[in-house]
């Protein structure tokens, strides 16, 4: 490891960054024919992009979940298969609200009795509250904030990961969505960094509690989406990554399982293949793990 002290939040762990999609981490490069993966939020921005990237990588089971309507999506689903050479996927449409408990658990009835298998869940789900100090913040914005990203990522594991460790011969694989604000103070961001916060630490129970679960806490990088606009227009220059940069790197996380990432923290916007060479370092040093840092007498 070099002398050069790294960013605090991560930003610069390999030497490369990027804001859009690479070769190395392109869908058509693996193969997840007879793989099950259910994508939550997934009708707009990252989640749809990412249900696109399984479709190209030639997964043979799609759920796509989300409160709002996904019919257009499917058709996009088997067109983007069709075009990588994929045989085209088995989609099932959910209706689902992750504060809601009683929907998530339909869902997961649903994936077992059409699909009867699940190898990999993309919990994308989330909300983003208007930025502004919280003494100026309605607390139904700020508790929201919680309610979807906190307790909507407890729901789906909770729910899903009994079918992912049942199913036989799966990749037991499930991926909480972070974001790298979670390490730092970004005045105005109490609700949605703090929450962020909370969900890496809860993504290390998922892998503790669960053997058999592989999970890591991603960043999907800076992408401008609707609920992104939220953090306001002084923090816009922040928004420069591509959806299917955060698509394609998580296709590629779980195209195999790398029990050695288990319940750490990932950056999209990392070279991925600069980041299987640290392997040795990330185990050696425990790294990438949300933890107090103290002084040694």
């Amino acid at each position: 490891m070099s002398g050069k002290p790294l960013n605090p939040t991560g930003l610069d762990f390999t030497p490369s960054i990027h804001n859009d999609t690479y070769d190395f981490i392109n869908p058509t490069r693996v193969d997840l024919s007879n793989r099950a993966v259910l994508i939550t939020g997934a009708s707009k921005g990252i989640g749809r992009a990412t249900a696109l990237s399984y479709a190209r990588a030639g997964a043979s089971y799609i759920a796509i979940a989300a409160r709002s309507s996904l019919d257009s999506l499917e058709g996009e689903l088997e067109e983007a298969a069709k075009k990588a050479g994929r045989a085209s996927p088995k989609v099932l449409a959910l209706q689902q609200d992750v504060t809601d408990n009683a929907s998530v658990e339909k869902t997961v009835e649903d994936v077992e009795e059409i699909f009867g298998r699940l190898d990999i869940v993309i919990s994308n789900a989330g909300y983003l509250e208007p930025f502004k100090p919280f003494l100026e913040s309605k607390p139904e914005d700020w508790k929201r904030s919680y309610e979807v990203n906190v307790f909507g990522v407890y729901h789906v594991a909770r729910a899903f990961i009994p079918l992912l460790l049942k199913t036989e011969n799966g990749l037991k694989q499930i991926i909480t969505i972070t974001s790298i604000g979670a390490h730092n103070i970004v005045p105005g961001g109490s609700g949605y960094l703090s929450a962020k916060l909370a969900v890496l630490r809860f993504t290390d129970f998922i892998g503790v509690e669960n053997p058999g679960i592989v999970t890591y806490g991603v960043h999907p990088g800076g992408v401008l989406t609707d609920l992104a606009r939220a953090i306001g227009e002084k923090n816009m220059h922040l928004l420069i990554d591509q959806p299917e940069l955060a698509a394609d790197s998580l296709v590629w996380l779980t195209s195999e399982r790398r029990e050695w990432l288990n319940g750490r923290y990932i950056s999209v916007t990392w070279d991925m293949e600069e980041l299987l060479q640290k392997r040795q370092e990330i185990e050696e040093q425990n790294l990438l793990k949300v933890r107090m840092a103290v002084g040694t007498a």
